[in-house]
């Protein structure tokens, strides 16, 4: 039986995978403003879509997939998983019903008629099964499949109902955990929003979100990006609910499941927007223009600055990654800020240098000083031994003053260097700060016009 739904899944999950992919290809083709856009996007589905070629060593991890890819139109397989293997309807928030109950032995009836694909009979199962309790959502969503596989009209009424169920408490008849609840409810609220997606529903999910779902499902992320996939696709204002996604790193979840229409509109100001949101959140580098003499940094920080302005791409590599908007924003600024100020941190450099040169040219030129010639007798081994000390404290003084301003001018001479290959800790620099700027710097190579963003933002562990 594994061995068999490993397959089923990994056939669904390549399919839908290749029908984003042909989708966004389609829709690539109507504007060329979008179209580097959705390159990147097919390229995301295309590691997916090869991780899920290369298989799973389990259904456990099978469904893992599942809910970390976010894909809609396979939800039940999901659903069917979990409701006949406890361990596996725990994984993805479904509970098992007590046996005791004549609701559950319907269930689970109608559930082997669904495996052997005897839908009528199952049917008259999930039926009963939702007559004698109405609560057990299972068996509604069980009856919802069963409907959706007879193509039985008017079906999606359900799917609301089960939504607005999930506000009550219909684990009465169970001994569940605040967790399990949270747990069952978004599971079960995420499957109704992906099947509403699919019959292209938008102001349900809408009206649903806004008005019956609890904060924690609000939250849920699977939830809250079909919520905006539905504000998007219905023409409505998602410019708050965007910004959180692109704030907390999510950027490439909803554009990768994003449920796009080739002949909708909206799809493609979207597109368009996507790049304009995240333009304006990034700092800016002004006043800066490419010099022969200026430090390496400087050069690079105007070729990054130039390639984010120019390369739709690469703009969307970096709205990709994971990691936090604030933190792409606050580590770009700490390298525009370290770009900025290096000329004037190289000319400090340069001159404490000469100044240290030159410092170093007078100490040579202190002689030994000259005493007058002592004519006692008595007094001459006195003059003696003051002279001695006196000379021995003046080059003492001599040796110590030259080794400290040696070591200076070393000091100096390799940050100055650094500046011409990457770039020195500099005193006002943090060592987190200095990191961030080296890191920069050596994954950016402004002549053979490569970026390294997979290195400059991954995602700390």
């Amino acid at each position: 039986m594994s061995t068999q739904h490993l397959k089923s899944i990994k056939s669904r999950m390549g399919w839908q995978v290749g029908l984003q992919a042909a989708t966004l290809l389609a829709v690539g083709g109507v504007s060329s403003s979008v179209r580097d856009q959705t390159e990147v996007i097919r390229d995301s589905l295309t590691t997916l879509q090869d991780e899920t070629i290369e298989g799973f060593n389990s259904v456990t991890d099978a469904i893992n997939s599942l809910e970390a890819t976010l894909l809609t139109g396979i939800e039940d397989i999901k659903w069917y998983l979990g409701s006949i293997d406890d361990k596996l309807g725990k994984l993805i928030g479904l509970i098992e019903y007590p046996m005791a109950t004549e609701s559950t032995e319907q269930f689970k009836i109608g559930m082997e008629l669904y495996k052997q694909e005897f839908y009528d009979k199952a049917l008259k199962c999930f039926e009963s099964s939702v007559d004698k309790n109405p609560l057990n959502l299972n068996a509604k969503v069980g009856l919802y499949l069963t409907r959706k596989q007879l193509k039985t009209k008017k079906n999606k009424d359900i799917l609301i109902e089960i939504v607005k169920l999930t506000g009550g408490n219909f684990l009465f008849h169970t001994k569940a955990t605040s967790e399990v609840k949270e747990n069952s409810t978004n599971y079960f609220v995420n499957f109704c929003f992906g099947e509403l997606l699919e019959i292209k529903d938008y102001k349900s999910i809408i009206e649903c979100y806004e008005n019956e779902l609890e904060g924690f499902s609000k939250e849920h992320l699977p939830i809250k990006l079909k919520y905006v996939n539905a504000l998007v696709l219905d023409g409505k204002e998602y410019d708050t609910y965007f910004e959180e996604i692109l704030t907390e790193g999510h950027l490439e979840k909803l554009m990768v499941f994003f449920r796009y229409e080739e002949k909708n509109k909206n799809v493609i100001s979207f597109l368009e927007k996507v790049i304009d949101f995240i333009k304006i959140r990034l700092p800016e580098l002004e006043n800066l223009e490419e010099k022969p003499d200026q430090p390496i940094i400087q050069k690079k920080a105007i070729f990054f600055k130039n390639t984010l302005e120019k390369d739709v791409k690469t703009l969307m590599k970096l709205g990709f990654f994971e990691t936090s908007l604030s933190d792409k924003v606050k580590a770009l600024k700490t390298f525009y800020d370290a770009a900025k100020s290096a000329p004037e941190a190289l000319e400090t450099a340069e001159n404490l240098k000469k100044s240290n040169e030159e410092n170093l040219k007078i100490i040579e030129t202190i002689q030994d000083p000259k005493f007058f010639k002592e004519a006692n007798s008595f007094c001459i081994d006195a003059q003696k031994q003051i002279i001695s000390e006196t000379n021995k404290h003046i080059q003492a003084y001599k040796k110590k003053i030259t080794t400290s301003l040696k070591k200076e001018v070393t000091e100096l001479n390799k940050t100055i260097k650094q500046f011409s290959t990457g770039y020195p800790k500099l005193e006002k620099d943090s060592q987190e700060s200095c990191q961030i700027v080296r890191t920069f710097v050596s994954n950016i190579d402004q002549l053979n016009e490569v970026i390294s963003l997979e290195k400059i933002f991954a995602k700390k562990t």
